[in-house]
Order: structure tokens, then C-alpha cells, then sequence
């Protein structure tokens, strides 16, 4: 089965070619001033032509669905569902946090994916690694800094960081896990569609998707947007005349 990776949650867009437990070809471009919704397209055709495929051949799409950026987000999504729907092939949605923790992980350690939700906020969950992968064992989260040193604080296992948040935790993680933590390889800190690619498989396999018009992002929190249209509404409801 030939899967289509698509990951733009964050700064970094990337797309990845699988087919089986290989991976034929994958494009990461971490270059924040450009908009995904201008290099996307022109990264997948390149993607295809390299490695001899058309987009006919996929037979399902993989989707990074968030926590994210709300803009990339969307942009990523409305792009697996016109391919899907449009071939009449499935959808996976892979949760961001999940596909990250993919990257790099081993088995007895704790591992930490970490992205910047802005606004003093980082995207995080915790997962133990396994043999087979890593398993989540929380929720997902949008935390300050140190709720996330708080978090990973207790027991003795090593603790893998990993993703853009990672320096928004400051010195505070150094002084409180000291040599447990372990920062990945800069490669393996970015998002990867090869990983998004790889898990939306297994959930293939798992669980096949419905319709892929009915797919949502995954948010964790509100956007800024929202949050100021609650303020100005309140502020309008407590206004007196």
C-alpha cells in the first residue's frame, strides 16, 4: 500500500512516500518565512516526480490533524481531503503530538514531545516507549513551562525532548531532571510526514476512516481569535446603560 504524509501543524512542512515498512521519498522544508499554502503543493509535485509516482497511485492520505498552528493546520487538512476525496481514496488523521514522539523514541524511557502553542503555551503529552512504539499516557496538553517540568518530574526513567518548544523550557528542566533528559538529534526534533505516514498506516489497519469531508483538526485550545472575540463579548455584556 502506497501512503501520502502530509505534516504542516508547525513552521516546518514536510511530505513522505511509504509503501509497506519503506520509506521511498520525503521533503522537509523547516523554513518559517515563506506560507505553507505556497510551498505545499509545489513540494508534493516535486516529491512525486522524484520518485516516480502519481498522485493516482496513492492509495491512502495521512494528515497531520494538530495540535498546531491553526492556519497550517488547516492548510494541510484541506489538502488531504480534496486528494481523498476528490480519488475516493481514505483519510488517516494522525494526531501531531503522537507522529513527533514517532521520531525517536526506545523502550523503558519517557518520551516528550514539546511544541510552541504561543502565548507562554507548549503543546505536550507523554508517552513510555515500547517495543512497537510509543504509548500515550496522558492527554493532550497546552501547558505553561513549568507544568511541563512538573509533569516529568517524578520517577527515574530517561526522558526524551524532542520538537520547537524544546527552549521555552529554559533552565528550569536542566535543574530538575538534570541527567535523565535527553535532547534528540536536531533531524529528529523537526515534525516528519514520514512518521505521520507510518502511524496513519497502522490506524489504517486498525480502524478504517469514513468520509473524508467529516475530518477535524485537532485543537487542544482555542485560537487567539476566539479567545478575543470572548473577551469583547464579555466586555459588552458587562456594560451597563
Amino acid at each position: 500500500m502506497l501512503i501520502l504524509g502530509l505534516d504542516t501543524a508547525t513552521a516546518t512542512a514536510s511530505v513522505a512516500l511509504i509503501r509497506g515498512k519503506g520509506l521511498l521519498a520525503e521533503e522537509i522544508l523547516n523554513i518559517p518565512q515563506k506560507t505553507h499554502s505556497k510551498k505545499l503543493l509545489p513540494v508534493l509535485a516535486r516529491l512525486l516526480t522524484g520518485a516516480g509516482v502519481q498522485i493516482e497511485d496513492v492509495d491512502a492520505f495521512a494528515v497531520s490533524a494538530g495540535p498546531g498552528s491553526f492556519t497550517g493546520l488547516r492548510i494541510g487538512l484541506g489538502t488531504g481531503k480534496g486528494f481523498a476525496h476528490a480519488l475516493s481514496k481514505p483519510l488517516i488523521t494522525v494526531p501531531t503530538l503522537d507522529a513527533l514522539a514517532y521520531n525517536y523514541y526506545f523502550p523503558g524511557a519517557i518520551i516528550c514531545p514539546l511544541l510552541d502553542a504561543k502565548q507562554g503555551l507548549l503543546y505536550t503529552a507523554l508517552y513510555r516507549g515500547e517495543a512497537s512504539g510509543p504509548r500515550r499516557e496522558t492527554d493532550y496538553l497546552a501547558l505553561p513551562p513549568q507544568g511541563v517540568v512538573e509533569y516529568l518530574s517524578p520517577g527515574e526513567e530517561p526522558v526524551i525532548l524532542l520538537g520547537d518548544g524544546i527552549g521555552l523550557l529554559g533552565k528550569a528542566v536542566w535543574a530538575q531532571l538534570g541527567e535523565r533528559a535527553f535532547v534528540v538529534p536536531a533531524a529528529s526534533c523537526l515534525p516528519r510526514a514520514s512518521s505521520v505516514a507510518f502511524l496513519g498506516q497502522r490506524a489504517l489497519g486498525e480502524n478504517p476512516q469514513g468520509d473524508p469531508l467529516t475530518v477535524e483538526p485537532l485543537y487542544v485550545r482555542k485560537s487567539a481569535a476566539e479567545l478575543n472575540l470572548k473577551k469583547r463579548r464579555l466586555a459588552g455584556g458587562a456594560r451597563k446603560f
